[in-house]
């Protein structure tokens, strides 16, 4: 029998921890072999608050993949999110060493050693760094800067920075289950990998990840992601507005799916009838303040959206499509507030859709809340596969119940 190459996602998020294994096919796409989700309530924000209650909760999923494979995880690919991860940008030049000032490979290496030597504050890392223009000393950018005439060369680079220690959090919850990490990275830096067109990332595009905690934004554009940041607003601050309405918590998500609007004027103008739980008498509720507090929530959000896209600095001539994914974009009329608050002509929420077997993608992918994950995936397999081992009848015999409830641009210094 021939072995597998594995790919290992982990997404530990604010209300669950997911963990999804692939493998490699002959044509280079994935086969998603197994996917397992466990609640957690140990973040928020992205941030692990309770390393214990997160651990426990991969543990649980994690020996289930496992056991369904037959397979030992050794190490794994892992997102994370929060306020803790942030772009800056940063410039610098160097001198043309041709003599007839013709812009060569090697003045892109040196640019490119230049940049690898800028050091980040104290507390945080650089988790990625990438060019995103060049231009020449007339300050007209180059699309293909080699072979160019200028007597300087400049870049300008995105760095991606994390919080050290929130980091260190993350990683100490896979190793806490014998999981090495491969590499940990931002959830708005793998997203355009299985819901973005090379149209999207060419011509513009802002992802929109609506996750329980945190809400990611990805700005794409010239075939790069040229800015990421999370906003600390999700779907649970949607679901506390609604709880305000007195609505019992176990009523929230299903009721906030199947009758909320992100647009109380397009809202119905009728009563939702509902039984509320070890009540003999029924709560009736208007579907239209449902609406509008989902609504006022949501225009807050795209507020936040907003100023990340100014602070990407696309320039106004930036007209990007809006991709709206993640658990909390399934909801009625939410490309229409956003296309209204963000005056955007096309918004649609998608799901992931390329770089997978057609049927594993069926039996595994089912909506925009695997984004996240199943973007990992691909990713990875980019990156490359995972260590497995062979899972031990003991260990087959004993599966784990499972468990229950920079200013943004100068303060990069050389």
């Amino acid at each position: 029998m021939e072995k597998k190459n594995y790919v290992v996602a982990v997404d530990i998020g604010s209300s669950e921890v997911v963990v999804a294994i692939g493998s490699m096919t002959d044509s280079n796409i994935i086969h998603i072999e197994a996917i397992a989700r466990e609640a957690t309530e140990g973040m928020s924000a992205g941030l692990v608050d309770n390393s214990q209650v997160v651990s426990k909760a991969l543990k649980s999923a994690l020996e289930r993949v496992e056991s369904e494979l037959g397979i030992k995880v050794t190490d794994a690919y892992a997102t994370l999110s929060g306020k803790f991860v942030r772009s800056a940008r940063y410039t610098d030049h160097v001198f043309v060493g041709d003599v007839e000032n013709c812009i060569s490979q090697a003045d892109i290496r040196s640019l490119e050693e230049r940049m690898h030597n800028v050091k980040a504050p104290d507390d945080e890392f650089i988790m990625d760094l990438y060019p995103i223009e060049y231009k020449n000393d007339n300050g007209l950018k180059l699309s293909r800067p080699v072979g160019a005439y200028s007597k300087q060369l400049s870049a300008t680079y995105n760095f991606i920075l994390c919080d050290k220690a929130m980091s260190d959090r993350l990683r100490r919850c896979l190793q806490q289950n014998n999981i090495s990490v491969k590499e940990i990275v931002p959830n708005a830096m793998v997203l355009h990998n299985t819901i973005a067109t090379t149209d999207d990332m060419q011509d513009g595009a802002v992802i929109v990840d609506f996750g329980g905690g945190v809400t990611d934004v990805a700005v794409l554009y010239g075939g790069k992601v040229r800015y990421v940041a999370s906003i600390p607003i999700g779907a649970k601050s949607i679901n506390a507005d609604i709880q305000t309405l007195a609505i019992p918590t176990s009523y929230i998500e299903d009721l906030k799916i199947q009758y909320g609007s992100a647009v109380a004027s397009l809202a119905i103008d009728d009563i939702i009838v509902f039984q509320a739980p070890k009540r003999t008498q029924t709560k009736n509720i208007l579907r239209k303040n449902l609406a509008i507090v989902i609504e006022a929530r949501l225009k807050e959000i795209a507020e936040w959206v907003r100023n990340e896209i100014k602070e990407a600095g696309c320039g106004s001539k930036f007209m990007p499509t809006l991709l709206l994914t993640g658990g909390g974009s399934q909801m009625r009329d939410i490309e229409k507030l956003f296309a209204r608050e963000l005056d955007i002509m096309e918004a649609r929420t998608v799901h992931p859709e390329y770089g997978f077997t057609e049927e594993s993608m069926l039996e595994h992918i089912s909506s925009p809340a695997d984004a996240t994950v199943a973007s990992l995936l691909v990713y990875g397999a980019k990156r490359g596969s995972c260590t497995t081992g062979k899972r031990s009848e003991q260990q087959q015999q004993k599966p784990t119940p499972r468990a229950t409830g920079l200013s943004q641009y100068d303060d990069v210094v050389p």
